[in-house]
């Protein structure tokens, strides 16, 4: 197996082949056009190429060599290789540290031992060389007792020099990454991908000059769930201050997640160049958990996912010491919009104080009219965080675009998917792959059917924590804001296994309903309520009409949670509250 490297005898890239055949023959190079070359032209069966260091980051020669060495489609990449970075000093036998007046490396090389050089050879002249075992080579050639090179260990082997000191690096983490490659019809791939191997693709993008044509380009990985594992940037030839960009994502091009995101791509970006899937090197690499692949690419289930036949004794959805679908029914609650932090910290320790389980609000608003108050964003998530800190509550709060449940989902603890979202379906699958609880409301006017294939994209993403939650749906009827569907919340607890709450804020729309509608829904077999709570309802900035004073959720908290019973999934009587509210 002759593989060509950019180096002499004993290099890190010699080191770092042989990690993947330890048996080569190597051919070493001045530069790496020569490595590309003598694959080409088959006088090497393989070449190794060093990519990106985890000091320094990219190797540029490599990668301006890249377009156009790999853009013809005439070799292909093969695989990955990290190889930890330990630097010797070295030089001829009987020579002594004490006597080293010049040592010779590469200057990234020398740069990575400067704190050990400082200590040890403060009077020493440093000079750079074209490659740290070619030093090690020019140390052999000169036969002075008072050269020293600093190169990887084996090169003290390969040309015969004395180890002075090793592990003189500034940094033990440091690594490079390799990239092997051949002939695209060779049958050379060496080392065989275990079962379940994984896959990197690198591509080189380039892009119009229009306003966020770059973001939108790479949000065809976002979208799909692809893991975005490098981005560089590189000035484009003959073209000043236009630049192509060099990508690396988790997976292969013919995968079908990264094969619909190129597609995709394609079609927006100025030029695509596809350089080659390889197999990744997953010993200390930072390879994402696999995402399954899309649900509409693999075969349909007989039974779905939602179906109750699944899990016949019903679903337990836990989001932090709270459990859903357990003997004590949840109770949420919170204000529409967070609308300072006064208000929500004093909203939190009156729902924490009178027994409530989780605080809801809404950071970003969902608003019919753009006029109106749309949330503080960040900042909301903030003070919902500071007020978990201050109560204990596990947070619930909405998430209006895929885009941005990566941000919510640093701050709460359950996502809400509102009823004018529960079909977008991008973000179904965004907020499914985060890996985080989902409370799924149900749209206005939406069936029973569509709800529940709301609920099964989420599964199907591979994300079976999911609660369902009845919030009235539209009719003729005015008097209230929607009419509150208590015969969904019956069939759906036959239909599925998840847990199925209810907003009888939002179904009403006036707050002296919320009790009973509340008892309702309790009787109906609703795992919990979802209600909305205000130290001043009538000057709230949304939804006041429907939301409850501190006094008023009191007395509600009390009945749901007789004698301090909470939806901690704790065997508990679950009607006796409701008896009681019913009375």
């Amino acid at each position: 197996m002759r593989v060509a490297i950019q180096g002499s005898h004993g290099s890190f890239s010699e080191a770092a082949a042989r990690r993947r055949w330890p048996d080569l023959v190597v051919l070493p190079c001045r530069d790496v056009n020569n490595v590309v070359a003598l694959v080409r032209k088959g006088e090497a069966d393989a070449g190794c190429l060093p990519i990106e260091n985890s000091l320094i980051g990219s190797v540029t020669t490599t990668y301006d060599l890249l377009q156009e060495a790999f853009g013809d489609g005439a070799l292909r990449l093969t695989h990955e290789i990290l190889h930890p970075v330990h630097h010797t000093i070295m030089a001829l036998p009987g020579a002594q540290l004490s006597g080293i007046q010049r040592v010779l490396s590469h200057p990234v090389a020398l740069g990575q031992c400067r704190i050990w050089l400082s200590q040890h050879l403060p009077n020493a002249e440093l000079v750079s060389a074209w490659d740290t075992a070619g030093s090690a080579e020019i140390v052999a050639q000169e036969k002075n007792l008072s050269l020293a090179a600093i190169a990887a260990r084996p090169a003290a082997d390969a040309h015969g020099l004395r180890p002075l000191a090793e592990r003189i690096e500034d940094d033990p983490t440091n690594q490079t990454r390799f990239l092997t490659f051949t002939r695209a019809q060779s049958s050379v791939v060496g080392r065989q991908p275990s079962e379940g191997g994984r896959y990197k693709t690198s591509l080189i993008v380039l892009v119009d000059h229009k306003p966020g044509m770059l973001a939108l380009t790479l949000q065809a990985f976002g979208a799909r769930g692809v893991n975005l594992m490098a981005l560089q940037s590189r000035p484009e030839r003959s073209a000043p201050w236009t630049y192509r960009f060099y990508v690396d994502v988790e997976g292969a091009a013919d995968d079908p997640r990264v094969a619909e995101a190129l597609e995709e791509i394609e079609a927006l970006a100025a030029k695509l160049i596809i350089l080659g899937s390889y197999e990744a090197w997953t010993e200390g690499s930072r390879l994402a958990p696999p995402v399954p692949p899309p649900a509409h690419r693999v075969e349909k289930p007989a039974i779905p996912l939602v179906d109750r036949r699944r899990h016949p004794e019903g679903s337990i959805v836990a989001v932090r010491h709270v459990r859903f679908g357990g003997e004590s029914p949840v109770l949420i609650a919170g204000p529409c919009s967070v609308e300072s932090e006064a208000m929500i910290l004093e909203t939190a320790a009156a729902v924490a104080s009178a027994g409530g389980d989780m605080l809801r609000g809404g950071a970003y608003k969902p608003r019919t009219s753009p006029y109106d108050f749309q949330g503080l964003g960040v900042r909301g998530l903030r003070y919902l965080a500071d007020a978990r800190k201050q109560t204990g509550l596990p947070v619930v709060t909405e998430v209006l675009s895929w885009e941005e449940v990566p941000l919510v989902a640093q701050f709460a603890d359950m996502l809400q998917i509102g009823a004018r979202n529960m079909q977008n379906f991008s973000l179904l699958r965004a907020a499914s792959r985060s890996g985080m609880p989902i409370l799924l409301k149900r749209g206005a006017g939406a069936t029973i059917e569509e709800w529940l294939m709301a609920a099964e994209y989420v599964l199907a993403e591979g994300n079976p924590n999911v609660v369902l939650c009845e919030r009235g749906i539209r009719t003729f009827e005015r008097a209230t804001r929607h009419t509150l569907d208590l015969n969904a919340v019956a069939l759906v607890r036959e239909r599925t296994h998840l847990p199925v709450i209810v907003d009888p804020s939002h179904a009403a729309g006036v707050r002296s309903l919320v009790p009973p509608l509340s008892a309702a829904a309790l009787a109906a077999g609703a795992d919990g309520l979802i209600v909305e709570v205000h130290p001043d309802p009538s000057n709230a900035v949304s939804d006041g009409a429907q939301s409850l004073d501190f006094a008023m959720f009191a007395e509600l908290a009390a009945l749901v949670h007789p004698k301090g019973k909470r939806g901690s999934g704790a065997a508990g009587d679950r009607g006796s509250g409701l008896a009681v509210m019913q009375r």
